[in-house]
């Protein structure tokens, strides 16, 4: 008895007819050591700061040296419980505000029209410009002798 194939593992048959990019499973990446580091120091408060604002920017470091050099004590941000103010008492005619006016809702106006070729150049006119001119000539030529008549 002949066998054209040979008996094949269901696991290496599932390896081998998955696509190209996925037959082996990789493992995940490894943490970096600064987030195993902030992992480690999760209960410091000014790690939980750097988790939840992200990263002092460098200009406060160099602050913080500067007034470490010349012997000033470094500031620290105000806490927030100190700066809120207490509320106040209720009065008896609180209440919800009163309901805004509704206004009525204005449609645009409509956008102008615009002529077409309006971004170019005006053309000049010759033939009105060369009436113009003519007239002009022609009235005065006319007035000339009207004058000269009469006086």
């Amino acid at each position: 008895m002949k066998t054209t194939g040979t008996a094949v593992d269901a696991g290496v048959r599932a390896v081998l007819a998955a696509p190209r990019g996925r037959r082996f499973s990789r493992p995940a990446a490894p943490l970096s050591r600064e987030q195993r580091l902030l992992a480690q120091m999760r209960g410091n408060p000014r790690v939980e700061r750097r988790l939840r604002q992200g990263e002092l920017p460098l200009w406060m470091h160099i602050q913080a040296e500067r007034l470490a050099e010349q012997g000033q004590p470094v500031r620290s941000a105000p806490s927030l419980q100190s700066t809120r103010a207490p509320r106040p008492r209720p009065a008896p005619d609180d209440g919800p505000p009163p309901p805004a006016p509704e206004q009525p809702v204005r449609p645009k106006p409509p956008l102008p029209r615009r002529r077409p070729h309006s971004h170019r150049k005006p053309s000049t006119r010759w033939g009105r410009l060369l009436t113009a001119y003519t007239l002009a000539v022609g009235v005065g030529a006319v007035a000339q002798h009207l004058v000269t008549a009469l006086y």
